[in-house]
C-alpha cells in the first residue's frame, strides 16, 4: 500500500543519482523516497544546530553511528558522566593534555591559592 502524502518530483543529474545509489546500497537504504526524506530531515537538523551554535565561536562537530550514540547514553544512564557531551570532550582532553601537564597545572593552581591564602 502507497505512503499517503504530497508526491514531489525532482530532477537529478546521472551523477547525483550514481552517488545517491551507491550511498544507498551501503547503506542498507531501502528506496529513493526513504532517503530523500532522510537526507531533508538532516539537513534541517544541521541547519538547526548551525543557528543554536552561531554565536559560539569554534567548535567541532562529530558524527557517531547508532551503536556509538547508543553506548554513550548508556554511560549516562549508569552514571559515568552527566551528559554526553561532556563525556566526549573529557576524551578528547584526556588525548591532548599529558597527564604530566595536568599535575604540573595542578600543583600550580595549589600553590598559587595557597600564596594567595596567606595574604589574606
Amino acid at each position: 500500500m502507497a505512503e499517503e502524502g504530497t508526491k514531489v518530483t525532482i530532477r537529478m543529474g546521472p551523477l547525483e543519482i550514481q552517488k545517491m545509489e551507491d550511498y544507498m546500497a551501503e547503506n542498507d537504504i531501502g528506496n529513493r523516497s526513504d532517503f530523500i526524506r532522510d537526507a531533508i530531515n538532516g539537513y534541517i537538523e544541521a541547519q538547526k544546530a548551525d543557528m543554536s551554535d552561531a554565536g559560539n565561536e569554534g567548535g567541532l562537530f562529530v558524527h557517531l553511528n547508532d551503536v556509538q550514540l547508543a553506548t554513550l547514553e548508556n554511560l549516562k544512564q549508569d552514571g559515568i558522566c552527566f551528559t554526553t557531551e561532556e563525556f566526549v570532550r573529557k576524551c578528547v582532553l584526556d588525548r591532548i593534555v599529558s597527564t604530566e601537564s595536568e599535575q604540573d597545572s595542578i600543583s600550580r593552581s595549589l600553590k598559587a591559592a595557597q600564596l594567595a591564602s596567606k595574604m589574606k
